[in-house]
C-alpha cells in the first residue's frame, strides 16, 4: 500500500534559478518521502517560471502574473497543498542530511505547537538563527547570530522561527487567515502570523536537531532587503501596538544583556533556574537520578516554561535534548548579572548546587527560593566514618561532615520550601532546622508489568556509582566479593555503575562498569546484593530494583528509608554471613523469590510511585503560585 504524503513543501521563487535548483535538490537527496511539493514562481524576470515548467517533474509549478511578494505566494501554495502539515521553504536554503525527521517528531509530540522551525546557519557553518527574539520597537534579533559554537542550543518554544524553513500544520496556518495581505513582497509576513498564532493560543517552536545552510537575502541584495524591511516593519508595529508595549527595545539590547535574555524568555509563563554542582547524569548516581526526576518535572509541567541547569561542569548533552537549557560557568557572579531580574524560581539540588544558588540569588531577589535533595550528604559522610581505615581519612571525613552538615543545615534555613527524599531526612530536617518548610518526595519509580521470573533470571548484581576516591559502594562491592561470595553456590557477579574499579575482577564477578541504561540489567538479574556499610537515605538503586521486579538483600543502612514490613527477614541482614544466607534462600527458593518479587512490586507502586512525586512537586508549584500540570510526572527514557 502506498503511504500518504503528510506534508507539502511550499517553495516562492523570484529569480534565483541555481539557488532553487540546489535547494530542491538537497531536498530530494535528504528527504523522506512520501512528500509534496508546490513551488510558485513571483513572475521571475530572469525565466525562472518557464525553466520550473519545462523542467521540474513531480511537482506542482504555479506562475503568478507579477511579483506579489513572499506571502501572497505562499498562500497560493498552500491552497494547492492537500496534506496534513506544510513546510515553507526559501529558495536560497539548502537543507542536511536528517533535518526533517527532527521537526516532525517535534510536532508530533507538541500538540500545542502550531509550527516549527529549523536552526539556520550560513554556509560556513556559523550559526545564523535559533528562533529569532522580538523587541518592543518591533525588530527581531536572531538568536545566537555568529556564534561559531552551536552545542548550547536546546528545543525551546520561541517569540518566533524564520519561515525561510518552517514545518505548520495547515490548519492553524488557515486559522489565521493566511500570510496577511498588508505586508510589501517580503519580511515580517512571517513574524506577523507567528503573532497571530501565539494570540489564538499556539506554540512556536525552535528544533536544534534540525539545521539548515541559508544564504542571508539569497534573492534579493542587502540594501533591498534592508529596504523592504523598513517598509514592513512599520506595518508590523501598527498591527502588534499592545503585544509590543510589553517589550523593551531589541536596537541596542546587546548593551544591556539581561533585556536580551528577558526577550528571550518572555513567552515563558515563569523561569525556573536549576542549580547544581555538575550537570545531573542519572547514569552516573551520586544523587544525579533524582536531580534528573527533579529538573523533568519542570520541565514536563508546562512545556513554555523556560527551564534553566546552571553547573560548573559535566555533559550537558543529554539534557539539552528533553528542553532544558544547560549553563556551565566559571563565574555565576557575572552569569548572574547579566541575567538579573529573569528568574521567578530558583531551586537548589542538593547541598552541592546550594553555593551556585546562594550566589545567583543574589541577582534575582524576586525569585522564590526551593532546595531539594535525596539525602543529607553530612549523614553519608558520618556514617562513612566509622569504615575509614585510618585516622587521618577518620579526620578530613569528620571535617567533611562537618562541612555538608553546616551548609545543609544553611540551605534549608535559606529556601522558602525544602523538599526530601525519604522520612530519614524529614526526621532529621525537622529536628535540626525547625524553622524550616518541608515536604516530602520520594523518589519516583514505574514499576514494570510484567516483570521476568525466577525461570528467566540469573545470578547476582551488583549496581552504584563509584567515585575517583573512597565511596561506600566501593567498600560495599569489595564485602560483597571478598567476604560474601565465597559463602555462595558459586553464581555469577556482575558490577555495573559509573567508574567501576578494574580491581574489583575475581573469578565470577564480571565488572562491566558504566551503562547507559542500567534496566536490562536489572531484568534479569536474579538477585541484587547491596552490603552498604556507610550511605545514608533511601537508596535509589533498591527503588529502581524494586520497579524492575528484582529482589535485593542489603543492610539495616540499605534498606533505610523503605518500609520492608515483614519482609525485612528475608531481605536485611546484619553480618556478611548472615547476608549470603539469605541471598541463596533467593538463589534457591522460586516460590519465596516470586512472593518477595510481588510484594516489592506493590511495595514501589505503593509508596515510590510517579503519582506520589507528581503529588508532592505539585504542592511545590502551589506554593510558587503555579497551577500544577492536568498530567502526572512522565519518567523520562534516558
Amino acid at each position: 500500500m502506498t503511504a500518504i504524503p503528510r506534508v507539502t513543501f511550499v517553495l516562492v521563487s523570484y529569480n534565483g534559478k541555481d539557488m532553487l535548483t540546489s535547494c530542491l535538490d538537497t531536498l530530494a537527496e535528504h528527504t523522506p518521502g512520501p512528500y509534496e511539493v508546490v513551488v510558485v514562481d513571483s513572475a521571475s524576470p530572469d525565466g525562472t517560471g518557464e525553466w520550473l515548467e519545462a523542467n521540474l517533474t513531480g511537482a506542482t509549478v504555479l506562475r503568478m502574473p507579477e511579483n506579489l511578494g513572499f506571502g501572497a505566494g505562499c498562500n497560493l501554495g498552500v491552497q494547492h497543498a492537500r496534506t496534513e502539515l506544510i513546510c515553507f521553504l526559501n529558495a536560497d536554503v539548502e537543507v542536511t542530511p536528517g533535518w526533517f525527521e527532527p521537526l516532525l517528531a517535534r510536532l508530533d509530540a507538541t500538540p500545542q505547537a502550531a509550527a516549527v522551525g529549523s536552526v539556520l546557519v550560513f554556509p560556513d557553518g556559523r550559526l545564523q538563527e535559533a528562533g529569532s527574539v522580538i523587541g518592543g520597537d518591533g525588530w527581531s534579533r536572531g538568536w545566537g547570530d555568529g556564534d561559531a559554537d552551536l552545542s548550547p542550543l536546546y528545543p525551546r518554544s520561541a517569540d518566533y522561527s524564520s519561515a525561510a524553513c518552517l514545518l505548520m500544520r495547515r490548519r492553524a496556518f488557515w486559522e489565521t487567515g493566511g500570510f496577511s495581505p498588508e505586508f510589501h513582497i517580503a519580511y515580517f509576513e512571517d513574524t506577523d502570523l507567528q503573532f497571530h498564532l501565539r494570540s489564538l493560543g499556539w506554540q512556536i517552536w525552535v528544533e536544534p536537531a534540525s539545521q539548515v545552510r541559508h544564504i542571508r537575502h539569497g534573492s534579493s541584495t542587502t540594501p533591498r532587503a534592508i529596504e523592504l524591511s523598513t517598509i514592513n516593519h512599520e506595518v508590523f508595529v501598527r498591527r502588534w501596538p499592545e503585544a509590543l508595549a510589553k517589550r523593551p527595545p531589541a536596537v541596542g539590547v546587546h548593551e544591556h544583556p539581561h533585556r536580551l535574555w528577558w526577550l528571550r524568555d518572555q513567552q515563558a509563563p515563569y523561569r525556573v533556574l536549576l542549580t547544581a554542582d555538575q550537570v545531573p547524569d542519572p547514569t552516573q548516581g551520586q544523587g544525579a537520578q533524582r536531580a534528573w526526576a527533579v529538573i523533568q518535572y519542570w520541565r514536563q509541567a508546562n512545556p513554555e516554561a523556560a527551564i534553566t541547569v546552571l553547573a560548573t561542569h559535566g555533559e550537558p548533552t543529554a539534557l539539552r535534548a528533553t528542553g532544558v537549557e544547560v549553563s556551565i560557568v566559571d563565574n555565576p557572579t557575572v552569569w548572574g548579572r547579566d541575567r538579573a531580574g529573569l528568574y521567578d524560581i530558583i531551586v537548589a539540588l542538593s547541598a552541592r548546587g546550594f553555593p551556585l544558588a546562594e550566589e545567583v540569588a543574589k541577582t534575582q531577589p524576586q525569585a522564590i527560593r526551593l532546595f531539594d535533595t535525596q539525602t543529607f550528604q553530612h549523614r553519608e559522610a558520618e556514617r562513612r566514618f566509622s569504615v575509614l581505615p585510618d585516622a587521618s581519612a577518620r579526620r578530613h571525613c569528620a571535617t567533611e561532615a562537618a562541612t555538608w552538615r553546616e551548609a545543609e543545615q544553611k540551605a534549608l534555613t535559606w529556601a522558602e520550601l525544602s523538599t526530601v527524599g525519604g522520612t530519614a531526612e524529614l526526621d532529621w530536617a525537622t529536628r535540626h532546622a525547625p524553622q524550616a518548610n518541608l515536604r516530602l518526595a520520594p523518589y519516583p519509580v514505574h514499576p514494570t508489568p510484567a516483570p521476568a521470573g525466577p525461570d528467566r533470571r540469573e545470578g547476582l548484581l551488583f549496581y552504584g556509582a563509584f567515585a575517583a576516591t573512597a565511596t561506600s559502594n566501593k567498600v560495599a562491592a569489595h564485602t560483597l566479593i571478598t567476604e560474601v561470595l565465597p559463602l555462595l553456590d558459586a553464581p555469577r557477579l556482575r558490577v555495573i555503575g559509573a567508574h567501576a574499579p578494574v580491581a574489583l575482577r575475581a573469578p565470577g564477578v564480571d565488572v562491566i562498569g558504566w551503562v547507559p541504561d542500567p534496566a536490562p540489567y536489572l531484568r534479569t538479574a536474579r538477585v541484587l546484593v547491596n552490603p552498604a556499610a556507610s550511605g545514608a537515605g533511601t537508596q535509589t538503586k533498591l527503588l529502581d530494583a524494586m520497579a524492575h521486579g528484582l529482589p535485593f538483600t542489603t543492610t539495616a543502612l540499605g534498606a533505610e528509608g523503605i518500609p520492608l514490613g515483614d519482609l525485612r527477614e528475608h531481605l536485611v541482614a546484619e553480618s556478611p554471613a548472615e547476608l549470603a544466607e539469605l541471598t541463596q534462600r533467593l538463589l534457591d527458593d522460586d516460590a519465596k523469590w516470586t512472593a518477595i518479587q510481588a510484594t516489592l512490586l506493590e511495595l514501589a507502586a505503593t509508596h515510590f510511585s510517579e503519582a506520589q512525586f507528581s503529588a508532592a512537586m505539585a504542592e511545590v508549584l502551589i506554593h510558587c503560585g503555579i497551577a500544577p500540570p492536568t498530567k502526572t510526572y512522565a519518567k523520562v527514557a534516558r
